[in-house]
């Protein structure tokens, strides 16, 4: 019979099939994001740069690639239809991810060609995600009732942080575990020929990962291309720029929305990207590795870095229990890993609880409340020491678990005809990593501490809380009042 709960359905019936193939998008572009992330540290030792370089990954990835494509993404599903949209992100994707090949060729010529072409790699790749998520987001909100549109957004985007997981334990495994020990001052010793000998080990682990993982979009794309994907509530195909954003320019709520979704990506990234750094510095992860002597065995790394703190130590007794020994770090890098492992451990965990919270508890409420916790952990994060830093780190991807697909469904709010547009400003948005993390290395570079960085997603988060508490809870949404 017709309920309540049959009209306001979650998935529409008879697009199951196709709304796993977007809800598996959620999960594949996750993917490349956290790889990118512990790029970073992979690239500081490989190449030797400093903070401040190796954040230039996050400037192409989230400012060049997210920030410049999602309005051209945006415009041309305007014209032409989600599904297009989908596939030439997932074509953009695919071709980034390729481009990785020559760039480790080039490293036979310079490394600093060689970390360009990988810049533009990346480049093309994030380009390709940003039409990918303006597509998908905007398409599984706009497939179904409205009434439960956040709801079904968050649902999909709960499949996003195993994605993110998956890219962390890819680094970890396949590329973190392959670096070399050696420190900047040690590589700097070297012989030209022997750095790129031990340079090119190094980035062929890294450019594996990238070509598998393109294997992977193709299959997906190749599935998409030929499934019969369903209509969304917007056909209509007429596009006049100038008269959309002069309309959501005036929509208080939605410009406010996009703010803070530049300032909650901004913070994410700004948390993830230096927490293998952040626990490296806190825990002296080098400095209990170099107080082994020099070529210490994998079991004597193991045992010194399993007594540093309880939780990793846990954590390694679990990974070994279940037969997953290939989560045991032999690498700085690696002890830092584990605990950007747990905190996506924590984030999918959170993403899940929150979603179910959201049947009870309006999503504006959850909003606020997590966002101000967040505030309170950054400040443990600055002015903690040791563990307890660490700890407080992994707390806040816990509360981050809610915000990005929230903001989104809050700033979308009663759209309409202006969804797949407004839906482009709220990828842009993303390009607030680029600014954030940038931000975060030069602090981190000048200090001389990456804890005193983390002022910059303590005052993001702080941002994120006044827009929940204020503006999001207006139900004026679209007379700019």
């Amino acid at each position: 019979m017709n309920t309540n709960s049959e009209k306001h359905r979650l998935v529409p019936a008879g697009i199951i099939f196709p709304f796993i193939l977007l809800t598996s998008l959620f999960f594949i572009w996750a993917v490349p994001n956290n790889m990118t992330d512990t790029m970073l540290a992979a690239f500081k030792r490989i190449m030797s740069l400093s903070d401040t370089r190796t954040a230039w990954i996050q400037v192409v990835c989230y400012l060049l690639g997210y920030g410049c494509f999602a309005l051209p993404g945006a415009i041309f599903i305007k014209k032409h239809t989600y599904k297009s949209g989908v596939l030439l992100g997932l074509g953009l994707c695919i071709t980034g991810t390729f481009l990785f090949y020559p760039a480790l060729l080039a490293n036979g010529i310079s490394s600093p060609l060689s970390f360009a072409t990988y810049l533009f790699a990346i480049f093309v790749l994030f380009a390709g995600l940003s039409v990918l998520e303006t597509s998908a987001n905007a398409y599984v909100y706009s497939l179904g009732d409205p009434v439960t549109a956040t709801r079904r957004l968050n649902f999909s985007q709960s499949f996003n942080p195993f994605g993110a997981l998956t890219g962390v334990l890819v680094s970890q495994i396949f590329v973190l575990s392959q670096l070399n020990t050696m420190t900047a001052a040690e590589r700097d010793a070297l012989s030209g020929p022997e750095l790129v000998a031990i340079q090119n080990g190094e980035l062929n682990a890294v450019t594996t990962a990238y070509l598998i993982l393109g294997v992977v979009m193709l299959v997906l794309f190749l599935l998409i291309y030929f499934t019969s994907m369903p209509k969304a509530q917007d056909e209509d195909k007429s596009l006049d720029l100038k008269a959309t954003w002069a309309r959501l320019k005036k929509n208080k709520n939605y410009v406010w929305g996009v703010i803070a979704q530049f300032f909650y990506v901004g913070a994410q990234i700004a948390v993830w990207s230096f927490i293998i750094r952040y626990a490296m510095q806190q825990l002296n992860f080098d400095g209990v590795i170099a107080g082994l002597g020099a070529n210490p065995s994998q079991d004597a790394i193991i045992g010194a870095l399993r007594v540093v703190e309880p939780i990793a130590g846990g954590f390694y007794a679990f990974t070994e229990a279940i037969g997953l020994d290939v989560l045991l770090p032999r690498t700085a890098e690696q002890a830092g890993a584990t605990y950007y492992i747990m905190s996506l451990l924590l984030f999918v965990i959170g993403r899940f609880v929150c979603t179910w919270l959201m049947k009870y508890i309006r999503p504006v409420n959850l909003l606020s409340a997590l966002s101000l916790l967040s505030v309170v952990l950054s400040l443990i994060a600055i002015y903690g020491q040791g563990f307890w830093g660490v700890y407080a780190l992994m707390g806040i991807s816990g509360c981050m678990s809610l915000m990005f697909p929230t903001i989104y469904g809050l700033g979308m709010r009663g759209l309409g005809e202006d969804t797949k547009i407004a839906g482009s400003g709220m990828v842009m948005a993303i390009a607030g990593a680029a600014l954030l993390t940038q931000i975060q290395g030069i602090l981190s570079d000048q200090a001389g501490s990456i804890n005193f960085a983390y002022w910059v997603p303590a005052i993001a988060f702080l941002i994120i809380a006044f827009y929940s508490l204020t503006v999001a809870r207006s139900k004026k949404l679209g007379n700019g009042k």
